[in-house]
């Protein structure tokens, strides 16, 4: 297999997937986002720092993400809904991308749309019985690889079976919230 297929670095990939399995320690890893409010309804993470592979490690660079919504503040940004959309379309295409690295097919295009539906009464405090989540997310995912539908089919059933997006909006996650102050 040559060292990059579909700009994913094999040799890397396959070494941390041998270390991993070797040292379960090595799987633990933190992911961290700092969030501070702008104005109205806007805020602005800033994702730079993260822990993973026994260690703790930077980005290349600090990056900035600004959240606002377009009825209730000044859209600034897209809404922290987005944001999912988005976390969960980009963590099924990594999927997709590294499975077809690992089966050395090339892929030529992979783009998806991803929509969902919410009910804007729960979160505004106007009906206590409408969930304040989406009722329902739909992805449309175009592939074009050098492979056949079958393998397509399997690419995009093992980025959706390793997604950690995907499992973290279809089952329950314990999340705990704390004021430092």
């Amino acid at each position: 297999m040559t060292e990059e297929v579909n700009g994913v670095p094999c040799d890397k990939m396959f070494g941390a997937i041998a270390k991993v399995r070797d040292d379960g320690d090595l799987a633990q890893f933190r992911f961290s986002a700092q969030n501070e409010w702008l104005e109205g309804t806007a805020s602005q993470s800033s994702i730079y720092e993260w822990y993973g592979m026994g260690g703790d490690h930077t980005h290349a660079e600090k990056f900035a993400f600004t959240a606002d919504h377009p009825t209730l503040g000044h859209g600034h940004g897209p809404t922290p809904q987005e944001f999912v959309l988005h976390a969960l379309a980009a963590c099924i295409t990594a999927g997709v991308a590294t499975g077809a690295a690992a089966r050395n097919i090339e892929l030529r295009r992979v783009s998806s749309r991803v929509t969902a539906d919410i009910d804007v009464r729960g979160v505004l405090g106007v009906d206590a019985d409408v969930r304040k989540g989406f009722s329902n997310v739909d992805i449309d995912f175009d592939i074009d690889a050098d492979c056949d539908d079958s393998q397509i089919d399997a690419l995009l059933a093992a980025g959706v079976k390793y997604s950690a997006i995907f499992d973290m909006l279809a089952n329950p996650t314990e999340i705990n919230i704390s004021r430092t102050t």
